[in-house]
């Protein structure tokens, strides 16, 4: 079987979907799949699928919910719902476990592919870095869980799997710039300004690869525009990092371009 949580929760046997379609039963589901190979308490998914406030018949209803997701793993394999309870959805003390070998879901693969992409970098291979990296980015569908209703848990969760993707997608670009592709790393940094509008690195990533691909005025201009949302909105200027890489470019000395360009901790 194959579980993916980076994007809609998906289930598939064989390449055909098999995810619950019931709400409450895909939103249990979906918390075990965010905490495989970890046992999730009762109180804590009986807190998730009612929002902390699960009326009397919680409990027995969550009972029922995963009997049925068992049955559906079981009716998917082939197997038995007793089969799926031993070795697949587990009871354990007072919650469930969804045990997952690392093959079966996406989100160790990515992570693996994000740490095999980090070592490659520091053995400055950073072509075959970018290729690693873009077959990890690859593998995102969308926004995690964006078909499962969210209680605080599934947020937490969401929340931790956006910013490994985002922070896979900063060590890209670095990568990208390394390598001089330059036009890309800006096609790429543009895209994720828009939805991070205070994120300063990334910013700093969109500076250096339109000044290394000859367009000064947009790099200089796109500090600017950092530097009064900043100001207008939090009321507090860019850091000492990223004012000191807008003079580097003010200045635009052909000894630094190329420091510029990819940044002086990349090269470090």
């Amino acid at each position: 079987m194959e579980f993916r949580v980076l994007g809609p929760i998906d289930v598939r046997e064989q390449g055909r979907d098999v995810t619950p379609s019931a709400p409450k039963q895909r939103q249990v589901l979906a918390l075990l799949m965010a905490q495989a190979n970890h046992r999730v308490s009762v109180p804590a998914l009986l807190s998730e699928v009612w929002d902390g406030e699960p009326p009397r018949t919680a409990t027995t209803a969550l009972q029922t919910y995963i009997g049925a997701i068992r049955k559906a793993l079981a009716a998917a394999t082939g197997t038995s719902a007793r089969d799926i309870a031993e070795h697949r959805l587990v009871t354990d003390g007072n919650g469930y476990v969804l045990r997952l070998a690392d093959d079966e879901w996406d989100r160790p693969r990515f992570e693996r592919l994000v740490l095999e992409a980090r070592g490659l970098l520091e053995r400055r291979e950073t072509h075959s870095a970018t290729e690693v990296l873009g077959r990890a980015l690859a593998m995102w569908r969308g926004t995690p869980f964006c078909n499962v209703r969210h209680g605080s848990r599934l947020t937490t969760q969401a929340r931790v799997l956006n910013e490994a993707h985002l922070a896979a997608c900063e060590v890209r670009i670095d990568a990208l710039l390394l390598c001089r592709r330059f036009q890309e790393a800006v096609g790429e940094a543009v895209a994720l300004v828009g939805d991070h509008p205070y994120h300063e690195n990334l910013h700093a990533q969109l500076m250096r690869a339109l000044y290394a691909s000859g367009r000064r005025a947009a790099a200089l201009e796109v500090y600017q525009s950092l530097r009064r949302r900043m100001t207008d909105d939090l009321g507090i200027p860019p850091s000492p990092s990223t004012t000191t890489l807008h003079h580097v470019m003010l200045q635009d000395r052909p000894d630094q371009r190329y420091l510029a360009a990819v940044g002086a901790g990349a090269l470090s």
